[in-house]
């Protein structure tokens, strides 16, 4: 498989690392395009693919391109890339609040495109992407796109009304955690334990936690419900969370992020 890849930051980065480490593409059949020589030095240097700041060169001959520029540039860059791009060719865009349609109307609907929204544990193959189609994906092209994401993680299809929705909880839904680990590294270095091993504690309680309820099956509610003594300490915990209607206000916190997606669709 043959793959460019406009834009090589955080996510896009992420995603191709995972790919050349599980042996789903070969260094060799990649090709990216950063802005700057600097920034396609670090990406050689890093990834170990060949990067230059050559547009044409990540899209001429491939196969399937991964748009990775930020969503702000896409009306700017877009139609500067229409007439380059061969008729057909699979372009997978993961620009946070852009429908496929409309990734498609700004390259002049040349080409085919399949909209992402991946999440950063993708870097390790534990990740969440929803993907949605075009009607008129080939199948052949549809299972080179799912032959991709699988090496990622979980791959959802799904309608793409329910993107915003997806975005708020799976593609966001990592830095909530993170702000819950750093909370609760943050108590345990309060009450005297070090920072390091506060932070080893929190990462490897959400790690065991997350495990446990996939392998489990259940509701989050029953395996809480059964890790709550009465009048015991996990109980004392979550009464401080209940009162200060902690779980009203991390559907606040979702429902944010969703109407923010839906308002940069426009």
């Amino acid at each position: 498989m043959k793959l460019g890849i406009l834009g090589c930051g955080n996510m896009a980065g992420a995603m191709v690392g995972r790919w050349l480490a599980s042996g789903t593409v070969d260094p060799a059949d990649v090709v990216a395009v950063t802005r700057t020589e600097d920034e396609a030095a670090t990406v050689r240097r890093t990834l170990g693919i060949a990067c230059g700041t050559d547009v044409q060169a990540a899209i001429r001959g491939r196969d399937v391109v991964l748009l990775g520029i930020k969503p702000q540039q896409a009306a700017e860059f877009l139609p500067a890339l229409a007439a380059q791009a061969p008729p057909g060719q699979v372009w997978l865009s993961i620009l946070a609040g852009l429908s496929r349609q409309k990734v498609a109307r700004l390259l002049n609907d040349r080409v085919e495109v399949v909209r992402l929204m991946p999440n950063t544990p993708a870097r390790i193959g534990l990740g969440a992407t929803a993907v949605c189609f075009g009607p008129a994906t080939a199948e052949p092209d549809r299972q080179r796109v799912l032959r991709l994401l699988s090496a990622l993680g979980q791959v959802l299809e799904i309608p793409e009304s329910s993107m915003d929705v997806f975005t708020a909880i799976a593609g966001s839904g990592p830095a909530y955690v993170f702000l819950f680990m750093e909370a609760l590294a943050e108590a345990g270095q309060a009450l005297g334990l070090e920072i390091d091993v506060a932070r080893a504690l929190a990462s490897q309680m959400v790690q065991g936690a997350a495990g446990l309820a996939v392998a489990d099956g259940r509701a989050p509610g029953e395996l809480r419900r059964e890790v709550t003594s009465p009048g015991g300490t996990t109980e004392a915990a979550l009464k401080v969370l209940v009162e200060r209607d902690w779980p009203a206000h991390v559907r606040e916190a979702v429902t944010a992020a969703a109407r923010r997606s839906a308002e940069m669709a426009g």
